[in-house]
């Protein structure tokens, strides 16, 4: 299958990934889906970072690696949440790597299951922390579980059927906060952040069952607010009194659960980032996702914009500004906001939309001002800010604030607020700082796609100006001629009579500008009546009904034309006061076109029937059509025509034409 697998043979417990230096996958064994969270497959050809968020911010060390001015780098000791909720742990070893006859190196990357190891060692620790005091605490008198319970590791709790609580041991004082005597005789609900939990348990019970293992529940403190605890429960019957007694043994998993979490919320950030076309639509739910997986209540975008300056607000604090343009500067404004059901129609959201910072103003403006992250454990009722009174009083407590940046550039602010008060936390600073990068990268990389778009949309508009747009799409696909034969067009050729006397009065520009004038409405008249313009010459028009794509019509549009085309110069005449004439000829036939050469493209014709359509406007009359016996054939039953008669064309000899003098009625 590969250049690895017919070099190497892995053991069971190890896959290998090769990524090249952009990080994407060249080359992988068959089975390193199976450490991918999310039971998403492994391609070639996809980011590695996608599958593996772990290396996100690692990507120097990594290049190091790829340079070999660093020998190899690792990563032990990874949590991963695979299908059917089950856990695996894995180890990743990085080193470069250059096939034979290669020129590119590639990073190697080895991931070694490592989930037999942790399991052996969590069951051990479970068997020496619970099971083993948990079955001597069941089988001994209620002065023998007193001692066992002081002297366990794992936080105990014993209540009754109605979750009254009975007995705690010290580790459930450290780790709520609350003493013995504030937790004897009180609900199990007072430490446990879910109402739906004791009636479930109760009814458990009532069918015969109620026991579970290592079961994650949201709990609440007294000082440090939510902890995640892993609770394993047992019922005992009490024969005495007929009555049941619940033993919790509970281990704090808060940590290790917001580290799934983050994780989480890197796969997602990056995968959003992966399948959106551009950031407007990224955003939403970049803002979604990290409130939704980190538990923030509200998320915002704030981007600067140009606005007006706005009064001063008395008592406002921080110099906060509502919509009253003055003179414009450079603020900025919340561009996008995600929030709980329970705060989409809040005042704090109203008057978010409202308000605007400068530079330095309130966190938006002091993150957009420092480049870093800022962190409010605890939102004042005292705090002067008219946003942060509000937020108080809608019950939000912390806030957090980090920038989008790309290399020195800020380019947005994200803000954050929680119902719960934060304790500053580093690790998330550092998650948000790298997701900040990260999406400020994809900002970068959309303008410069979004840039090239823009040119190349130039470049196709300016050739299709120049060349039909069929034309156009063969020209760029292949580098020979291009000739076709067209058995049946209408060419009108049409001659500004006068204009080089008139513009020996007058200066260039004005020259140009009333020949752009003139043309551009002609211009118009083409595409109104899906004509083809072939070109300019001096003061001279050139269009052709029927190509590139043949109409059996394109004689009856160029008669359109024609008329149309004394209408405008009419209507020039009257509106610049001049007394400009128009002289046309037209004539149908067979002819080639495509376009020669290899520079200053041109699409034109050749043949008999482009020359006769020119003698027919050099010796035309001005202010006349004057057509070919061909053309009128065409014609004549739709359109008035006289008779010119019989006149003499160089080249041709004495020809019939007629003159087209409008439509019949």
């Amino acid at each position: 299958m590969s250049f690895l697998s017919q070099s190497i043979l892995l053991p069971p417990h190890l896959e290998y990934l090769a990524v090249d230096r952009y990080f994407k996958i060249i080359d992988l064994s068959l089975g390193v889906s199976r450490f991918v969270d999310f039971c998403t497959k492994v391609e070639i050809g996809q980011d590695i970072r996608e599958h593996f968020p772990e290396l996100i911010g690692c990507e120097p060390v990594l290049r190091k690696v790829l340079a070999e001015e660093k020998q190899n780098f690792q990563l032990t000791k990874i949590h991963r949440f695979l299908k059917q909720k089950q856990s695996s742990y894995i180890n990743l070893y990085i080193s470069s790597y250059q096939e034979k006859n290669k020129d590119e190196k590639c990073l190697l990357i080895f991931v070694e299951d490592f989930t037999e190891s942790i399991s052996i060692e969590q069951k051990l620790r479970q068997i020496n922390n619970e099971n083993d005091l948990l079955l001597k605490a069941l089988k001994s008198s209620e002065n023998y579980i007193t001692k066992v319970v002081t002297s366990m590791a794992d936080a105990l709790i014993v209540t009754d059927l109605e979750g009254k609580i009975k007995t705690i041991n010290q580790k459930t004082e450290d780790l709520f906060g609350y003493s013995e005597l504030e937790l004897i005789e009180q609900s199990i609900e007072k430490l446990i952040n879910d109402p739906t939990f004791l009636p479930a348990q109760k009814y458990l019970v009532e069918q015969g069952k109620g026991e579970f293992q290592n079961r994650e529940i949201p709990c609440q403190t007294k000082a440090e607010g939510n902890k995640t605890i892993a609770f394993s429960c047992s019922v005992i019957k009490i024969d005495k009194d007929k009555s049941y007694n619940f033993i919790y043994i509970g281990r704090d998993v808060t940590k290790s659960t917001q580290l799934e979490k983050r994780q989480q919320v890197l796969f997602y950030v990056t995968k959003t980032i992966s399948e959106s076309d551009n950031f407007a639509r990224a955003i939403p739910k970049i803002l979604r996702d990290i409130c939704e997986h980190l538990n923030w209540d509200v998320g915002e975008l704030w981007t600067s914009a140009e606005i007006g300056k706005s009064k001063q607000e008395p008592n406002l604090g921080e110099n906060l500004k509502l919509e009253q343009n003055i003179q414009q500067k450079s603020v900025l404004r919340c561009t996008e906001i995600w929030s709980k059901k329970s705060l989409l129609r809040s005042e704090f959201r109203t008057i978010t939309k409202r308000v605007s910072y400068e530079l330095g103003e309130g966190l938006a403006g002091r993150v957009w001002q420092k480049g870093e992250a800022e962190w409010i454990g605890k939102i004042s009722e005292q705090d002067p800010s008219l946003r942060k009174r509000i937020a108080f009083k809608e019950g939000l407590q912390g806030a957090f604030g980090f920038p989008i940046k790309s290399e020195s550039q800020i380019l947005g602010v994200m803000i954050f607020f929680s119902r719960e008060i934060q304790n500053s936390d580093e690790n998330l600073v550092k998650l948000m700082t790298t997701i900040g990068n990260q999406i400020g990268e994809f900002i970068n990389r959309k303008k410069a796609e979004e840039a090239l778009i823009r040119e190349q949309e130039k470049t196709e508009s300016l050739l299709l100006n120049i060349l039909p747009k069929s034309i156009a799409q063969q020209l760029k696909q292949q580098t020979s001629t291009i000739a076709n034969s067209f058995d049946s067009v209408t060419v009108l050729f049409a001659d500004l009579v006068g204009f080089t006397e008139l513009s020996s009065q007058l200066s260039p520009i004005e020259v140009v500008e009333m020949l752009n004038t003139i043309f551009s409405d002609f211009d118009r008249l083409s595409e109104k009546h899906r004509l083809e313009k072939i070109k300019t010459i001096g003061d001279a028009y050139m269009v052709v009904g029927g190509l590139p794509h043949p109409s059996p019509n394109s004689a009856e549009a160029i008669a359109e034309m024609a008329l149309d085309m004394q209408l405008t110069i009419a209507n020039f005449n009257v509106d610049r006061h001049k007394d400009l004439k128009i002289r046309i000829g037209i004539n149908t036939g067979p002819v080639v076109a495509g376009v020669i050469g290899t520079k200053k493209f041109i699409y034109d014709l050749w043949g008999d029937t482009v020359n006769t359509a020119s003698r027919m406007e050099s010796h035309g009359i001005p202010n006349k059509i004057q057509v070919t016996e061909t053309t009128y054939q065409r014609l004549k039953d739709r359109y008035q025509f006289k008779k010119r008669g019989p006149i003499y064309i160089k080249g041709k000899g004495t020809m019939p034409t007629y003159i087209l003098l409008g439509r019949k009625e």
